[in-house]
């Protein structure tokens, strides 16, 4: 978050890298807020937490939705009985997580397993071509990152949120943090699940606070009676 004129507003793109706890959290943000989200996950959401389904919660189970998750999942619940909190990791994954990707707002964004293995920038393309049309200085259009997939394809985002914690630097880059409309969550580490937990929250907010030119961005604020 280099350049505070580095705005982006929606439905402009973002991609997500790392379909875990907190790359669910920032594509649901995004989506809420109205711009057009795709969720990279390399093998399965929730993946680097899967191996520990039998072990609790590592914090108290009212810690571990926040409010727009939550929300999110009433609302696609509607007046179905909601899902008890979860106690263990798998229910943690198999109530919280991956009902998330399969919401209104989430469903058909996810793309997994796809593993992004390099980024870069390109030139913004249709936009410099409008640019130029209007004469507009084409300086001014930012370029696009161009996420290479495993899958032999490549895809180009406006926006590039990187949410697979140390495993991040799986990713040949050519555009090194902090850049202007790249961004990582989740990376400093306590060892204290819930602290990072919710400082990974907080990272989100202050991503899309970002983008959209402003202080502050909350939509984790508790929900008023």
């Amino acid at each position: 978050m280099t350049d505070v004129t580095a705005t982006l507003e929606p439905p402009g793109s973002i991609a997500v890298i790392g379909a875990g706890p907190l790359g669910i959290e920032a594509a649901l943000y995004g989506r809420v807020l109205g711009y057009d989200v795709t969720l990279f996950e390399a093998v399965a959401v929730a993946h680097s937490i899967a191996g520990n389904r039998e072990e609790p919660i590592p914090m108290m189970p009212d810690r571990c939705v926040s409010p727009l998750a939550r929300g999110a999942l009433e609302a696609q619940a509607g007046d179905a009985d909601p899902q008890p909190l979860p106690l263990s990791i798998g229910e943690w994954i198999d109530r919280v997580w991956l009902p998330l990707t399969e919401t209104d707002l989430l469903r058909g964004r996810l793309r997994c397993p796809v593993r992004v293995t390099a980024m870069g920038l390109v030139s913004a393309g249709a936009e410099d071509e409008a640019a130029e049309e209007t004469g507009d200085d084409d300086d001014d259009v930012p370029p696009d990152f161009q996420l290479t997939l495993d899958d032999g394809t490549s895809a180009d985002f406006e926006a590039v949120i990187v949410a697979t914690g140390a495993e991040s630097e799986e990713i040949s880059r050519s555009c090194a943090l902090p850049a202007d409309y790249l961004f990582a969550v989740g990376r400093q580490q306590t060892g204290d699940a819930e602290v990072d937990f919710w400082g990974g929250l907080k990272e989100i907010v202050a991503v899309y606070a970002a983008l959209g030119g402003r202080a502050d961005l909350d939509l984790y604020q508790p929900r008023r009676g």
